[in-house]
């Protein structure tokens, strides 16, 4: 064969595989199949006390590779030889679970605006897991989720429970047992807006609850034990005094003596405060709310564009239940956990929602917080994932 025929055999050969390299060597790599599945269902199917290692580790294969959106508490960012890698805890696991997450480069200024504790929105590709540990690559910052609107740590808190109204919001004590234990003052009205103490409530001779309020006023209802009677009765003196919502001046109060039988404190609640509170609800207007009628951590919840916020109260070892300080936020659709998140690292005390506004009340102050709606809370950053 002559030298001319082998060199043009040889040269569209070389060319070819050059282009090969070349489309292979720049082709954008398939995307890894991306799985909706939030942080808080997964770690607890696959961390799962009762799975065996072979049920767990074929359980992972079914995740292994794929990408997720995720929503969790950060713990912790330190640099790695791989780049800059986030720590998140799983809330409702106590801190047990942990998601290593390594950071693409670039990402550092995303993860600079974020401090331990917050809720920090990212997706990434699921590697590995470890006894308690899973571990991401690839990762990208999205967005920081729940960031405060306000928080007034100044507010005395404990054992009081929130009213949301128009342009105020109320904390005080909605049972005779937790006034009782509370010093004054015992009512506090808060701006919604910017969380300033607009005024406080209080009376050294009685203690005092929050009744109910309307668009008008507030309801505190005061009671003064005053001793007892030769039938053993409780001799109760009582009123229920209506506040302007803003001013806390009080436009009418109501003054009854009656009796109880003598008892626990929660028998003086349910004897005295039905009795005086019908008093309300002739006078006041349509749109009452009653504290009382508001069911108790850890039963409460509230429903807001098709996700349910509830409250997790940790376990203790003798059974009894501990401190509620973890909040999550659950799909109404599927009840899949989008998130949860410890409050303050403190007790919460309570929560409600209006407008779209969450007001949390915990053992370190009162905040409101912004709620996502549910497209957002699954697609923070819609274009950066073809789910």
């Amino acid at each position: 064969m002559s030298r001319k025929k082998l060199i043009g055999i040889v040269v569209p050969c070389v060319i070819a595989i050059i282009v090969v390299i070349v489309i292979t060597t720049h082709s954008p790599a398939t995307p890894p199949e991306y799985t909706n599945v939030s942080a808080y269902n997964f770690t607890t199917e696959l961390f799962d006390p009762q799975l065996t290692s072979l049920q767990r580790d074929t359980l992972w294969e079914e995740y292994e590779g794929k990408q997720v959106k995720w929503t969790s508490q950060l713990k912790d960012v330190t640099p790695e030889e791989e780049g800059a890698v986030a720590y998140f805890i799983n809330p409702l696991d106590w801190g047990q679970t942990e998601i290593r997450a390594v950071f693409e480069e670039g990402q550092e200024s995303g993860l600079l605006q974020c401090k331990e504790g917050d809720l920090v929105t990212y997706s990434g590709v699921l590697t590995s897991f470890a006894e308690a540990e899973i571990s991401l690559k690839d990762c990208t910052f999205m967005s920081i989720a729940l960031i405060p609107l306000w928080w007034n740590k100044d507010i005395v808190t404990e054992d009081k429970r929130i009213l949301v109204g128009d342009e105020v919001l109320f904390l005080g004590p909605s049972l005779y047992a937790a006034a009782n234990k509370c010093l004054p003052p015992e009512i506090t009205a808060i701006d919604r807006e910017t969380g300033e103490l607009l005024w406080e409530k209080g009376n050294w001779w009685t203690e005092s609850v929050l009744a109910g309020i309307d668009s008008q006023h507030v309801y505190i209802w005061n009671v003064d034990i005053k001793g007892v009677n030769s039938r053993d009765e409780l001799v109760v003196e009582s009123n229920i005094e209506a506040l302007n919502k803003t001013s806390g001046q009080i436009d009418w109060t109501s003054l009854s003596l009656g009796s109880a039988s003598i008892g626990p404190d929660i028998e003086i609640d349910l004897a005295l405060l039905y009795d005086v509170i019908t008093e309300v609800i002739d006078k006041a207007e349509s749109s009452l709310i009653l504290s009382i009628d508001k069911p108790f951590l850890p039963s409460l919840y509230c429903e807001h564009e098709g996700v349910i916020y509830m409250s997790t109260c940790d376990i203790t070892s003798s059974g009894s239940v501990g401190y509620c300080n973890v909040l999550k936020a659950v799909e109404q659709a599927t009840g899949s956990v989008l998130w949860a998140v410890t409050i303050q690292f403190e007790r919460m005390n309570d929560f409600d929602t209006l407008g779209g506004i969450l007001y949390v009340s915990t053992d370190e102050g009162v905040g409101a917080f912004e709620l996502p709606n549910l497209t957002d809370l699954q697609n923070p950053n819609s274009s950066d994932i073809d789910s």
